[in-house]
């Protein structure tokens, strides 16, 4: 059984977790991503690579009728059914594939996902490695999202300076989705990133500022794109 256990709060809620160094643990952006959630309620959501299932657990706990979250790794997946049952959430079906693989041929009225983003050279662990120019997993699920919302459906999607914030919203407007900015933070880079700050820094897509005592940062904003109905 996992031995660590924290505690997120979210406006009005507290969700418990389980930690362990196999699975991603949210961060600066899955937290804000959790504050832009809004539901109608009784809403089906899908949340694409869910890791310790924190997103689908916000969605379920602001009235979600029901919730399939994928993640292609069996440890992420076991721990996600772990966190539903510490948190009494018996809506959330979670499913091991990758991305919209588990739910083929399905349709949602709310898409959410915090997707990799770390562009770098050589391969680094899945749940961080976001391809040569980070945009890999990001811009599959962002194609994939008109497949799968229903009409008037909603994707919730962050992305961060480092792979080109307006790439991303220009991508929605081919998609055909109605788009607007709901959530904006700024965060130092972590030891990886500034492993990697030289070559993100040759990228054509990415934007760096520095704080106050000059550490370099990312931002991240937080889209809602939504289909025509």
């Amino acid at each position: 059984m996992y031995k660590k256990l924290r505690t997120i709060k979210i406006g009005n809620l507290a969700i418990k977790l389980y930690e362990d160094k196999k699975v991603y643990r949210p961060l600066a952006v899955s937290k804000l991503i959790a504050s832009c959630i809004k539901l109608k309620g009784g809403e089906r959501v899908l949340d694409l690579g869910t890791g310790s299932g924190f997103l689908a657990i916000v969605a379920s706990k602001l009235g979600a009728g029901s919730c399939v979250a994928t993640d292609i790794s069996p440890d992420a997946v076991a721990m996600a059914k772990a966190n539903a049952e510490l948190n009494a959430v018996y809506n959330i079906d979670v499913r091991q594939g990758n991305l919209y693989e588990p739910v083929e041929n399905e349709c949602f009225d709310v898409i959410i996902s915090n997707p990799p983003m770390t562009p770098s050279q050589k391969p680094l662990r899945v749940e961080t490695y976001g391809g040569a120019d980070g945009r890999a997993i990001l811009d599959t699920v962002l194609k994939g999202a008109k497949v799968h919302l229903r009409p008037g459906g909603r994707l919730l999607i962050p992305t961060i300076s480092i792979v080109g914030i307006d790439v991303t919203a220009k991508m929605l407007a081919q998609l055909g989705m109605i788009y607007r900015c709901v959530g904006y933070t700024v965060v130092p880079f972590s030891k990886l990133l500034k492993g990697l700050e030289d070559y993100i820094i040759r990228l054509p897509n990415a934007s760096i500022i520095y704080d106050r005592y000059m550490r370099p940062c990312w931002t991240a904003v937080v889209f809602e794109a939504r289909l025509p109905p």
